[in-house]
């Protein structure tokens, strides 16, 4: 029987009810929204004007620097429409943060190259989130965030998220 069906069983048993604070999806919410919160006013106070989405973006390519990398490789990443990330990049483009380099085998490729502006930015965005995961794992041992991580996995199998096609 798994964990909901057990918190319904007792539920059904006795008068009390499974409240929703204590389901795992609203956790994870909630811890979404308070890291959400927290990366919004670190991106205030560098006074960079990316959105998370730039940010992600940015750190995708600098993981995967000198590696030709184009929009739909950004696209599978991020499991964005084409559309999105289409917009997505030409306001990075015109922002100063990519270029589009054209590749000799393919006319209709577009190679995404980080600009030095847009590495400037990605060490900031990156010692945010460095500071904000020392935060997150604050108060446990090396092996419970190892099983956090390997939790946090399954929970991402079980909901269909395929782990491959991730930043």
């Amino acid at each position: 029987m798994c964990y909901i069906n057990k918190k319904k069983q007792k539920s059904e048993e006795g008068s009390e009810r499974m409240k929703r604070s204590e389901t795992i999806g609203y956790k994870i919410r909630l811890i979404h929204n308070q890291i959400h919160r927290t990366m919004e006013f670190k991106r205030k106070e560098n006074e960079d004007d990316l959105t998370s989405m730039q940010r992600w973006t940015l750190g995708f390519l600098h993981e995967h620097e000198g590696q030709e990398i184009y929009q739909r490789e950004i696209e599978a990443a991020f499991s964005i429409s084409r559309a999105t990330a289409s917009n997505m990049l030409s306001v990075m483009e015109r922002k100063g943060l990519i270029e589009r380099h054209s590749v000799e085998h393919d006319a209709r490729l577009k190679r995404l190259v980080l600009t030095e502006r847009a590495r400037m930015l990605f060490a900031k965005a990156d010692r945010d989130v460095m500071e904000m995961e020392d935060i997150l794992v604050a108060g446990m041992s090396e092996e419970e965030v190892e099983m956090l991580i390997k939790l946090l996995n399954q929970i991402l199998e079980n909901i269909g998220v395929d782990q491959n096609m991730t930043p």
